[in-house]
């Protein structure tokens, strides 16, 4: 049902006026007992207008995302696609609106933390018939928190702001999704990184607490790929590597891999999610030395301070400056599918030089790209044959997708 969107404004500009009891009173009658959400996110709004701090860091939003699309735009290969110009430009107007303290109940939703509301989607499918294997009870057990509609928005459109957790019904849905995600993957969490590990607080994750600790999909999704990889490579994660990411979301695996291992981590990217990312693991590690994102003219000029630093930050293009083999492994989970395909060969030549040991990637099995009219599948993501492929798999959690792992060979 359509939001009473007249509703809203008036409410919002009463609560703009000082006049909360009216404000209220206006919200009850349209929406009744599901005024609530709509007020939290309105007095919100309200206060965030009100509030220099939240100017100021929408102000560092903009500069950062305007320098790094000028870096960017050097080279038009690595221009954003169609349909991330699209989502890009939806995602920056929800981190202006909502702040960086709430990007995990925004733009995190399109990255990884899939909206899981209904029986039908693939996951919660998966999820359910793979119950008996672990039979846990646990995700009946969970507690989730009642957010309000500062959230993502299914309609794209901050003229119908209704975020889907705010409905008891999907939000059901999806805390169940979360518990049997967390159950299956600790069913195979060999490390046990699971039963230390919680989702941080950071960027305000909608709280699921499984005996009293944060849990998330996105924490056992990293779980899971994390220990994919260094299983398939016969790692334990104290060898001192370094690993290069592209297109990391807000920083998922990053912090995960900072936090059960001693790599290097080096994320290449695209506005905003660079920004993310970097603003993310910025505050989870504090004390850690962080090359931040910045314009460069040659490698050389950077490269005994990124090799100091345990994060580093760099846009797309800048992966032409790096050197060959520097990467020990290499990730790219969900992104090269939704890049043009001149884009998608580009980025696989480097991958192919610049890592020495392996490359883990998830895409989809087949997937028609209707922004950039292409159709992407499985064949579109093979390496040379310097390599051979020691993981090929259909996704266990969303069979929509596969997983690769590449090992390079060894000279003789």
């Amino acid at each position: 049902m359509a939001v009473d969107i007249a509703t809203l404004r008036r409410a919002h500009g009463l609560l703009a006026e000082g006049r909360a009891a009216e404000a209220e009173a206006v919200c009850a009658a349209a929406f009744g007992a599901a005024a609530a959400p709509h007020l939290e996110r309105l007095r919100f709004l309200v206060a965030r207008a009100q509030d220099p701090a939240a100017a100021t860091e929408i102000a560092a939003l903009d500069a950062a995302l305007d320098a790094m699309n000028r870096e960017l735009g050097r080279n038009p290969l690595y221009a954003a696609s169609e349909f991330w110009t699209f989502w890009g430009t939806y995602h920056a107007a929800l981190l202006r609106t909502y702040g960086m303290d709430n990007f995990k109940r925004t733009v995190a939703h399109n990255y990884q933390n899939w909206l899981i509301t209904s029986l039908n989607d693939p996951q919660l499918r998966a999820m359910l018939s793979n119950w008996p294997r672990h039979g846990s009870a646990e995700p009946l057990l969970t507690a989730i928190e009642t957010p309000s509609h500062v959230g993502y928005h299914h309609s794209r459109s901050f003229e119908d702001p209704e975020y889907a957790l705010a409905f008891p019904e999907a939000r059901a849905m999806y805390r169940l999704a979360v518990g049997l995600i967390w159950e299956y993957v600790r069913m195979g969490d060999q490390p046990g990184l699971l039963d230390r590990l919680e989702e941080p607080a950071i960027g305000g994750p909608i709280r699921i607490e499984r005996r009293g600790r944060l849990i998330s999909s996105d924490l056992a999704h990293s779980v899971r790929e994390r220990n994919l990889l260094l299983a398939t490579c016969d790692l334990k994660g104290d060898e001192g590597l370094c690993v290069g990411e592209l297109g990391a979301g807000h920083g998922r695996l990053a912090d995960l891999f900072g936090r059960s291992t001693n790599y290097r981590y080096v994320i290449f990217d695209i506005a905003p999610a660079l920004y993310v990312s970097q603003w993310y693991v910025t505050r989870l590690f504090p004390d850690a030395k962080i090359f931040a994102f910045r314009p460069f003219a040659s490698f050389a000029d950077v490269a005994e301070e990124v090799a100091a630093s345990r994060f580093a930050f760099f846009t797309a293009n800048q992966i032409e400056a790096f050197p060959d083999g520097y990467f020990d492994c290499f990730i790219n989970m969900n992104s090269l599918m939704e890049m043009r395909r001149e884009q998608i060969l580009n980025f696989i030549g480097h991958i192919d030089r610049l890592t020495r040991t392996a490359f883990l990637s998830r895409q989809w099995l087949t997937w028609r790209n209707e922004w950039d009219k292409i159709t992407i599948g499985r064949g579109d993501f093979v390496l040379g044959d310097r390599w051979r492929l020691a993981l090929d798999a259909v996704d266990e959690i969303y069979p929509a997708f596969f997983n690769h792992v590449w090992i390079r060979n060894r000279s003789r």
